[in-house]
């Protein structure tokens, strides 16, 4: 009997459960992509503990930048002149690439991309990048050319990652923030305009509107 194929790269043999992903992957794309596009387990047997407390401090770095993002439903950065412009610029971009099934997207993999822009952009730190924040690069760069605030633009970047931070993991799952943009912000998605609609990781609609 023929062993499943990965859950990540759709390719090779899954060999190792996820918890994280809640499948099957290979070890390739487990070893390739752990703490990077995947959001590791703690406890994970195949998780590097040297590798996972530099992540730690990395998150504990982006956290004190969240911090100083206005996100409350009475004062968020979202409402700001244009911030819905360079909001629906990144959104619409990711939801086309999640839906086309480029880069084996997570929430995971969107929010370090963000991340790691904003600190190559805003704290003069250098990555190497792959071709998905590449062509995210282009979306910052359009954003510039188009007299779009520098500052503005950093900080819809990091209240996208706050946004990401909501809606991924538990009854969403590692997709809920991609089906959510999927669902609303794409140039083809079909909701009502009074409603956002929330998809769980298995496949449930869920509808709300905003206060």
């Amino acid at each position: 009997m023929s062993r499943p194929k990965c859950g990540y790269c759709n390719q090779k043999a899954a060999k190792r459960y996820c918890p994280s992903l809640d499948k099957l992957i290979c070890s390739f794309c487990c070893g390739t992509n752990r703490l990077k596009n995947i959001s590791c387990d703690e406890n994970c047997r195949f998780l590097d503990n040297e590798t996972y407390h530099q992540q730690i401090h990395k998150e504990k770095e982006l956290k004190a930048l969240l911090e100083n993002i206005p996100h409350s439903e009475h004062n968020d950065i979202f409402k700001s002149p244009n911030a819905d412009n360079i909001a629906y610029a990144f959104e619409s971009f990711f939801a086309d690439c999640y839906i086309k099934g480029l880069f084996n997207l997570t929430d995971q993999k969107v929010k370090e991309t963000l991340a790691n822009l904003y600190d190559m952009k805003f704290r003069e730190k250098s990555f190497e990048p792959d071709e998905f924040m590449e062509l995210t690069l282009q979306v910052f760069d359009c954003l510039k050319d188009a007299d779009e605030p520098m500052d503005l633009i950093g900080k819809v970047m990091l209240r996208i990652i706050i946004s990401i931070n909501k809606v991924t993991g538990g009854q969403f799952g590692p997709y809920g923030y991609l089906n959510f943009i999927k669902n609303n912000f794409h140039p083809n998605s079909k909701r009502n305009s009074d409603v956002f609609i929330l998809e769980t990781k298995n496949g449930k609609i869920i509808t709300y509107q905003p206060t």
